[in-house]
C-alpha cells in the first residue's frame, strides 16, 4: 500500500519568487 501526502502551500509573493527562482535553477540544470 503506497501512501502520499499532500500540503497546499500559501506562500507569500516573497516566498513565492523564491520558490520560482530555485524551480527555473533546476529546471535549467536537468536541460544543461
Amino acid at each position: 500500500m503506497r501512501t502520499a501526502y499532500q500540503y497546499k502551500l500559501r506562500p507569500n509573493k516573497e516566498q513565492l519568487a523564491t520558490i520560482e527562482m530555485w524551480l527555473e535553477l533546476l529546471r535549467r540544470q536537468y536541460n544543461y
